[in-house]
């Protein structure tokens, strides 16, 4: 069972394919948004590359938000900075082993 916090839980294969969400945030349309943030907020591409990555972090976390509202993962406990430790629930683990067989 895994355990851990939201940045863990991310780098998890297990539980979230990182390289999915990566391949669902197409690296032309990051690219193109970073443009879009330098240009209308006039800042500077390391500036903008760092307000996408917390849009994307927030979109991350609405999805973590969902999963555990589908009854895919719990949080399991707490890490000693008071960060919720999340693990797979029975119904996440059927859709884990659904995923491995395709």
């Amino acid at each position: 069972m895994f355990t851990g916090t939201i940045d863990e839980l991310l780098n998890h294969s297990m539980t979230i394919d990182v390289d999915m969400v990566e391949r669902k945030i197409k690296e032309d349309e990051k690219r193109k948004c970073i443009e879009l943030l330098m240009d209308d907020l006039e800042c500077s591409p390391e500036e903008a590359e760092f307000i996408y990555n917390e849009i994307a972090l927030e979109e991350v976390k609405q999805t973590v938000d969902t999963m555990v509202k589908e009854g895919l993962i719990e949080i399991t406990g707490y890490s000693e900075d008071g960060e919720p430790l999340f693990g797979l629930t029975e119904l996440g683990k059927k859709y884990q082993e659904q995923g491995k067989k395709k």
